[in-house]
């Protein structure tokens, strides 16, 4: 189960980021502009006699509607739309909400943008047309666009289909370019050439996104889009009837953005968007203030740590340019060659403030930064690219849950929870050395604890706890440490003298949930090798797997990849622990069979594991694995089976 969740999050992470790899459209007849929406105000007055006579002329060009018929697959008219879903995983996806409304004299799908981003709006085709998903070859719909100053402005997106057994993506350009064409309609081909067709049992659906809006670029707002007269062909070209009745079908992993391995940051902001290269070739990237662009290198401080969400087969980094005299770099990359963080789906990868410092042998930033620019060793594109600060939170493990669905308006607290000798349900002997309560919240302020003791002679009565911005939070969630409880409280004895803990922020708030666990010890790792015969393996309870032999034993490992520093990565599905097992039959060698940080000693989150060279070291009694490693192999103390597992280095 775990094989499919990730695979479905890289598919589902990597289909929506995609900029690139728009499918051969030569035999498509199309109802839009082959150029699609250009940088100029295409705005079009009431008047006739005020159109231009180029869009005229272009208008005499252009073809009649791609499918002249009446019958529709989905109409709109009785008002369902449960097979639609907004996907808001990407980083730039808008908050887009859903209506049914009058428009071009029928009733349509009404699509309003909210913050201007790009709406992603998911269509469920195999749920609509059931066991005859296998004969769809093309859809088509009618998409209308307006804006609320009245006005028309030019638009423009994709259909984006996914299909087959893995939902592989192609997709087709749409585009409302003149008001007397507006409604347009659309048209997307399954290219069976291309792989592209529909299979049944495998969730194949559409994506429809708004990608360019002129008219908020004009500052009329943002467009709001209508979606009527969904026609789904099959290799006839017959409408293929639909049932609207259905409800979306969420694959697995479609509301989740694969963050594993990735910095948890705070405050992210767009520095730029929709940019991509070939390989090797940078990207149109954002100039600082300085140079003409929006970007002001004064965000750039110790705790900053740049995210780059992108498609792309190979690698992702930065590249800094200066333009300023005696600056300490000119063109430089940032973090290339396997060094930019980056997520196991390959869709997002961060670059820290340390690794800026070290490539660019400066940090004033400030004074010598004239552009920042993506680059790839494979052909890329980039849906967004932000900075943002380290919030410091930590994933948990072992988490117990304290109280849920707690609130209170500003300087006020919550209900609570009140400890088993005072009444209540909580526990305090919870409180041990290294725990962190969590709270998942909403608040536009701070949100922090209050601890409170009825107990005579308590070192404390009524105390907030990490309060004025001295809890980790990231606007979603706040963890407070055991060392905070202890300072702030002036005690370890909670069992003692806890009597009830609460919530409180400085704005009105609500919580959803209050749990405490411990860290996971899971860290960010880089330059990673990913060693591919352990895709796949498995082993019963404390039994181990295949694994890998070394070269020097007849294998395909080079164990010369274990090096001071680097780090096992092993990502996996198994109830239990896991660890690794080291095998060497040479002569002389310090270890024979060894578990390494068995028995909960490796870090772990339940689905990753770590193990440092340091613990390799420990186990196995030598620094020499080049010369004494002969087997490598994973193990459990419960039924497991391995995804991925890499080598690599830890980024601070």
């Amino acid at each position: 189960m775990k094989a499919k969740r990730l695979f479905a999050l890289l598919l589902c992470a990597i289909m929506v980021l995609s900029f690139i790899g728009c499918k051969k459209t030569d035999d498509i007849t199309e109802t839009d502009s082959s150029t699609g929406v250009t940088d100029e105000d295409t705005k079009v007055d009431d008047k006739k006699d005020d159109v231009k006579e180029d869009d005229k002329a272009e208008e005499k060009k252009d073809p009649a509607p791609v499918v002249e018929v009446k019958e529709a697959s989905i109409d709109f008219e009785d008002g369902l739309y449960d097979f639609v879903a907004l996907y808001t995983a990407p980083a730039n996806a808008d908050a887009a909400e859903f209506s049914i409304a009058d428009f071009n004299g029928s009733k349509a799908l009404k699509v309003t943008n909210m913050t201007g981003k790009v709406p992603y709006i998911a269509i469920d085709i195999a749920s609509l047309v059931g066991d005859k998903i296998a004969d769809v070859r093309s859809i088509t719909m009618d998409i209308g666009t307006e804006h609320s100053d009245g006005n028309f402005y030019a638009t423009s997106g994709k259909i984006i289909a996914y299909s087959g057994e893995d939902r592989m993506e192609s997709n087709d350009p749409w585009s409302v370019y003149l008001e007397n064409r507006n409604p347009n309609t659309a048209k997307a081909i399954l290219d069976e050439a291309d792989g592209e067709l529909f299979v049944d049992g495998y969730q194949n659906m559409i994506i429809l996104t708004l990608d360019t809006d002129n008219g908020a670029d004009k500052g009329a707002g943002f467009a709001s889009f209508y979606v009527d007269n969904i026609r789904i062909f099959d290799g006839a070209d017959k409408v293929i009837k639909a049932d609207s009745s259905v409800a979306f079908a969420e694959p697995a992993g479609f509301s989740d953005v694969d963050r594993a391995n990735l910095i948890a940051v705070k405050n992210e902001v767009e520095v730029w968007s929709g940019d991509e290269g070939a390989a090797w070739a940078q990207g149109t990237g954002m100039n600082t203030i300085a140079q003409g662009g929006t970007f002001d290198p004064a965000l750039i401080t110790e705790d900053s740590v740049f995210t780059i969400y992108f498609q792309s087969e190979g690698d992702i980094w930065l590249v800094l340019q200066s333009w300023e005299d005696g600056a300490p770099f000119s063109w430089q990359r940032v973090a290339d060659q396997g060094a930019s963080i980056r997520n196991p789906s390959n869709t997002i990868a961060q670059v820290t403030y340390k690794q800026l410092v070290e490539y660019c042998n400066t940090d004033d930033f400030v004074k010598y930064l004239s552009m920042i620019q993506c680059e790839s060793d494979m052909d890329w594109s980039v849906s967004s690219v932000t900075i943002g600060q380290r919030s410091g939170i930590v994933e948990l493990k072992n988490e117990v849950e304290i109280w849920t669905n707690d609130s209170g308006d500003g300087w006020a607290q919550g209900t609570g929870v009140q400890t088993l000798a005072d009444g209540g349900t909580f526990d305090p002997a919870l409180i041990q050395p290294g725990c962190v309560i969590n709270i998942e919240y909403k608040s536009d302020g701070d949100m922090w604890l209050v601890g409170i003791s009825g107990v005579e002679g308590a070192p404390f009565s009524w105390q907030r706890i990490a309060d004025q911005g001295n809890s980790l939070i990231d606007g979603s969630t706040c963890q407070i440490t055991y060392d905070q409880l202890v300072e702030y409280l002036g005690t370890d004895d909670f069992v003692t003298y806890l009597s009830k803990l609460q919530c409180e922020s400085d704005t009105p708030w609500e919580v959803y949930r209050v749990s405490i666990g411990y860290p996971t010890g899971l860290v960010p790792v880089a330059k990673e090798v990913e060693i591919p015969e352990f895709a796949g393996d498995v082993g019963d309870a404390w039994a181990q797997g295949t694994g890998v032999q070394s070269i020097s034993d007849g294998g395909t490992f080079d164990a010369a990849l274990i090096q001071p520093g680097c780090i096992y990565t092993i990502d996996y599905a198994s109830d239990g622990m896991m660890w690794v097992v080291m095998q060497s039959w040479k002569d002389g060698a310090p270890y024979s069979w060894q578990r390494v940080a068995d028995q909960g000693i490796a870090a772990d989150n339940g689905s990753r594991a770590q193990i440092t060279y340091d613990q390799l070291v420990e186990y196995c009694g030598t620094e020499d694995f080049a010369t004494t490693l002969s087997q490598l192999q994973c193990e459990s103390d419960m039924p497991w089976e391995i995804y991925r597992f890499t080598i690599g280095y830890p980024v601070e």
